[in-house]
């Protein structure tokens, strides 16, 4: 029978991303969302970038680590609330929200485990990380924060779910609970006191501090580092509670709440919800 061979190939890591800057330095891939013009929020293109940069550092044996960052003020705004409603205005869906796409994946499909990473990152946190940002934060199994940093989710500010219960299970639950239901925030300190992050600097020292850490894992054994980011990511799965999730995402994203969330955002005025 054929031995098919699929070794990793240098040259197939991603050289024409449009919304996140990707380069390797030694065994560390740094990453960093770059669409400074709108917080970095995260939009159809944006999540595809950052899937493909996920498959490269999984798949590049040299890659031990990645650094996660964003570009100018904010790590990730969430979701590109603004771009969703002008696509709810003409009647359509997003990209990623449309089954005819070929960039079709249900949430966007551009953290880590959707592509089942199981190498470790470390998120420099240099500005404030909201929504589906503070889940990119989370997914992270090490974490840096800049002082004047901060945490939110905002998911029912704008009539959506998110996966709230990744927030439940990788925080205090009092603090997720906080974050989802009254859409509070939490600053730096805070993160370091609950041990949400491991270290809180000034932000000029962010990526220095980031990268002592990733020098602290790289000087593990490689194979024994990702087998216990496996064990990590294995412990902390719940199948049947993620389709769930996944499930009521979609249902309460494509209900009339759904659509006046983005609508008030983009108008700059407070939304008003129907339950329906």
């Amino acid at each position: 029978m054929p031995d098919y061979r699929s070794d990793y190939d240098p040259a197939s890591a991603p050289s024409d991303l449009e919304f996140v800057d990707y380069r390797k330095d030694g065994h560390v891939a740094y990453v960093t969302i770059n669409r400074p013009e709108v917080r970095n929020a995260l939009h159809s293109g944006a999540y595809l970038d950052l899937r493909r940069c996920w498959r490269d550092i999984s798949r590049d044996p040299q890659v031990y680590v990645g650094i996660v960052a964003g570009n100018g003020p904010a790590f990730c705004a969430g979701r590109d609330v603004k771009f969703l409603a002008e696509h709810q205005d003409k009647g359509i869906r997003t990209p990623h929200e449309d089954p005819n796409s070929p960039t079709y994946h249900w949430g966007g499909g551009g953290m880590p485990e959707d592509s089942d990473l199981e190498k470790p990152l470390i998120a420099a946190i240099n500005g404030f990380a909201v929504g589906v940002g503070l889940t990119l934060a989370l997914q992270c199994q090490l974490r840096v924060m800049a002082e004047d940093a901060w945490l939110g989710d905002q998911h029912t500010n704008v009539g959506r779910l998110g996966a709230p219960q990744n927030k439940y299970t990788a925080m205090p639950r009092a603090t997720a609970a906080y974050l989802t239901l009254c859409n509070g925030r939490i600053d730096a300190h805070q993160c370091l006191q609950q041990g949400i992050v491991n270290r809180v600097v000034p932000a000029g020292q962010l990526i220095a501090e980031a990268e002592e850490l990733a020098a602290m894992v790289c000087a593990g054994a490689p194979q024994a580092v990702q087998a216990a980011v496996r064990l990590y990511r294995l412990s902390a799965q719940q199948p049947a509670v993620s389709a769930y999730a996944r499930h009521l995402d979609r249902e309460i994203a494509e209900s009339e709440d759904g659509a006046e969330g983005p609508r008030a955002f983009r108008e700059k005025r407070s939304p008003v919800w129907t339950g329906q």
